[in-house]
């Protein structure tokens, strides 16, 4: 999937959009978060020993996923299966929950500024593969997604869009 180390300038990153982004593979999932010129503040809140929730919804057929680090505010981003090319499996890793590794990069320059790994819940993970793989077995446009996920964040507020959500983990360190 990935293999990044803090510190690292990733090419493919600089002058990202400061925009939130979710994958998932087999047993594991990543967060990638694209912040302009993170504060201290911010860089803070993503380090270990903060608190981290992530829920998720569906709206207009499309998996939409909301994650609050630390103190920060809400962030949301919508999440395909179609789009997760090493993702094969829709079973809960025997060892539990996902591994959700969150990483926080600087938007300009490119700079992976925090890595942090976190478990997932089983049941959070089980209900999350359950909505990917019956997503999965629909068909796929991506025109359709995107103009679908560009509604979406015309009419709802990522506050909406966290308060529509039902199935959630919550880590408290």
């Amino acid at each position: 999937m990935y293999n990044f180390s803090v510190g690292q300038t990733v090419e493919s990153f600089k002058n990202h959009p400061e925009v939130p982004v979710f994958d998932m593979a087999d047993g594991r999932a990543v967060l990638v978060a694209f912040f302009r010129y993170p504060s201290a503040n911010e860089v803070e809140q993503f380090q270990n020993g903060k608190n981290f929730e992530i829920r998720f919804t569906e709206l207009g057929g499309i998996i939409m996923v909301s994650v609050k680090v630390g103190t920060l505010k809400w962030m949301d981003m919508p999440y395909s299966p179609h789009l997760s090319e090493n993702l094969t499996s829709f079973q809960v890793p025997s060892y539990g929950g996902l591994a959700l590794t969150l990483v926080l990069v600087d938007a300009i320059t490119g700079e992976i500024k925090s890595i942090r790994l976190l478990g997932l819940s089983k049941n959070f993970t089980q209900r999350l593969l359950d909505t990917a793989k019956a997503k999965k077995q629909e068909m796929f446009d991506i025109g359709k997604y995107k103009e679908v996920v560009s509604m979406i964040n015309s009419r709802y507020t990522t506050k909406e869009i966290v308060n529509l959500s039902r199935d959630y983990c919550k880590i408290n360190e």
